[in-house]
């Protein structure tokens, strides 16, 4: 059940593709009276992580917002997650593909924040997008090292995704002060209410359990194997005080990226709660 206060709740469909029921937030403009921008979260996040930028978006963009796997309120049953992998950047595109597919949904624009910016690559790579521009906010694309996705994601991802590590994580997130330390260690400001849909979302063993699974599961080292082929335009904004990013690193990192732009903006690594109209300017000065 999505929370009576929810940002764009009223815009909330589900769809059920695959075993999978999926939450989608579609707003704006017609399909067919304006080109389509699809916003993707990153990891821990949901639609809620775009609730400053689609308002703005809607007299320019048919918008399409939609929560990853296990994450929000987009649900994964155990049998669907053992047989398709969908925490894993493969199997997360394979099923994001499937699912625009099935909602009729070709976007001209693709927007990521964090780890979404990962998988609108990953799609873009697979053919399964076709963007005239791809737009990253604080993108995760600085990877770990080769020896800790070979060795040490793989054994870290059968303990911590257990569904009691879940539950107890959701309980100290409940009765602790962990996710505001975590908010905090982000280098963004957030309001009270933007904080609580974060308590909301890390109190449900589902959502916590899609987090944690899917960064053990991420494997940045191949995406960037395949990266040079890449013939989208892709822009990318960094956050100067974004602590889970480090711009020195992206900056190295993207550069392997074909014709990437890279800006600074000052904020933390939740960008697109903090200072939505950055995202805003960079989507609609010229969307006319």
């Amino acid at each position: 059940m999505i929370p009576l206060d929810w940002p764009l709740r009223d815009h909330s469909e589900f769809h059920m593709l695959d075993g999978l029921t999926w939450h989608v937030q579609r707003s704006g403009r017609p399909a067919d009276a304006a080109p389509t921008v699809l916003l993707m979260h990153g990891t821990g996040g949901s639609t809620h992580s775009w609730a400053g930028v689609v308002p703005a978006l809607h007299g320019h963009y048919h918008v399409v917002n939609i929560d990853l796997p296990g994450h929000g309120f987009t649900e994964v049953p155990a049998p669907v997650e053992r047989a398709r992998n969908p925490y894993s950047l493969a199997g997360m595109s394979r099923l994001l593909h499937a699912l625009l597919d099935g909602i009729c949904v070709r976007p001209q624009v693709v927007v990521g924040h964090s780890a979404g910016v990962s998988v609108l690559l990953r799609m873009v790579l697979d053919g399964y997008l076709a963007p005239a521009r791809l737009l990253g906010v604080c993108p995760a694309l600085v990877p770990p090292p080769a020896w800790y996705v070979a060795l040490i994601a793989p054994v870290l991802g059968r303990v911590l995704e257990t569904d009691a590590v879940a539950g107890t994580t959701a309980r100290l997130a409940a009765q602790t002060r962990l996710i505001a330390h975590m908010l905090a260690s982000t280098g963004t400001t957030l309001t009270a209410p933007q904080a609580a849909r974060y308590r909301q979302l890390c109190s449900r063993p589902a959502h916590v359990h899609a987090a944690i699974a899917m960064m053990a599961r991420w494997d940045l080292p191949a995406l960037f194997r395949d990266v040079g082929v890449l013939r989208t335009p892709v822009q990318l904004i960094a956050a100067r005080g974004d602590r889970w990013i480090p711009l020195t690193a992206l900056r190295r990192a993207v550069a392997r990226i074909p014709g990437v732009t890279l800006t600074v903006e000052e904020g933390g690594h939740l960008l697109p709660e903090e200072r939505p109209e950055v995202i805003v300017h960079a989507l609609c000065a010229n969307a006319d």
